[in-house]
């Protein structure tokens, strides 16, 4: 179903420079061999780990096109925050954007289950459950949003970085004013255990970290150090509270106007990428350490009891906060990763 565009999206639109409709048994299907330009935007630093894979994205789809199709992508919220490109991208103002899943979660609900702590013990675990028919369904449930989910990126897992302490149990974040992304169930953990989360925009962090606003933060560690985040915030701490995959988005509007031939070489070009981000993604995180630690800060490893006071201190927020979501989809998620201390919590 075509939805009426707005004024505002119409101008963006034409402005924009997009291929007009034809043809197509309703009149609204591109025309076969038709040209075409993807702006592609996120908020992650410009040579990232992502921005590697979606400059290959980018190459890979005007190769095969033959240069018919271009994706221009522009990093560092050169489009807008996170939210922002997502309506762009229902819009169609921006053909597609890779957002976090915590600020998808808005969109579609039954994302929210990710937005849970200590969910994935490692990265493999967590590949091995979004790649599976359960992921599948998940993506498959942003098309109500006018949004086609082409695949699963990462961000990677996030950890603690502090001002002026080193943090390893849960009881030493009270009172302990920590930024994080406008995401409820992120604040209600952290809420949980004695925090006081102060959600803020990304370009606000790192002032708001030198001024004392906040004192300390949760990423990945690539974005904490490519951001520069760590040079207020050096001392780390590797908590892996939650895993944050990105999904990679296009207009489904767009989308569907493609021919067969051109979605599918999206498609793969899309399955490509993420294969070189999830590589990269596993080489990056030493070198990152090693370079945090040069620069004075440190690093520091849970150990196996301290980590289990982190796992065991989300129990009661299970307890609470599992029946706000979608709970058999929490549970599939919980079953699929092989975690049986939430999913008994909730049973």
């Amino acid at each position: 179903m075509i939805r009426k565009t707005s004024l505002f999206a119409a101008g963006t639109v034409a402005a924009l420079g997009l291929t007009a409709w034809a043809g197509g048994e309703n009149g609204n299907a591109y025309a076969q061999g038709d040209s075409h330009t993807i702006k592609f935007g996120n908020v992650i630093s410009s040579g990232d780990t992502q921005n590697q894979g979606y400059d290959l994205f980018a190459e890979l789809v005007s190769e095969r096109t033959d240069g018919r199709i271009k994706v221009e992508v522009y990093p560092d919220s050169q489009l807008g925050g996170e939210r922002e490109m997502v309506e762009a991208t229902q819009f169609g103002d921006i053909e597609m954007t890779a957002p976090s899943v915590g600020v998808l979660a808005n969109f579609d609900k039954s994302l929210e289950v990710f937005d849970f702590p200590f969910i994935f013990e490692d990265a493999e675990t967590a590949h091995k459950v979004l790649d599976s028919e359960l992921g599948d369904e998940m993506l498959a449930g942003l098309e109500d949003s006018g949004l086609i989910g082409l695949g699963w990126g990462e961000n990677g897992f996030r950890n603690l970085a502090m001002v002026d302490q080193t943090v390893t149990t849960p009881d030493e974040m009270e009172g302990v004013k920590l930024r994080t992304m406008q995401v409820p169930k992120h604040i209600a953990y952290w809420e949980s255990i004695g925090a006081a989360p102060t959600p803020l925009p990304f370009p606000e962090v790192f002032t708001s970290l030198q001024q004392g606003v906040v004192e300390g933060v949760e990423n990945p560690y690539e974005l904490l150090y490519s951001a520069k985040l760590t040079e207020p915030a050096n001392h780390l701490t590797e908590t892996r509270h939650i895993y944050d995959p990105e999904v990679i988005l296009i207009s489904k509007d767009f989308f569907e106007r493609l021919s067969d031939e051109d979605q599918q070489i999206i498609r793969d070009a899309a399955d490509e990428a993420i294969a070189k981000i999830r590589s990269l993604k596993q080489e990056v995180s030493d070198e990152i350490r090693a370079k945090i630690e040069e620069e004075g800060g440190t690093v520091t490893e849970l150990s196996d009891e301290e980590r289990q006071q982190w796992i065991d201190s989300a129990i009661a927020f299970y307890e609470e906060h599992a029946s706000t979501v979608d709970t058999e989809r929490l549970k599939a998620v919980l079953e699929a990763a092989g975690n049986t201390t939430f999913l008994e919590a909730i049973q």
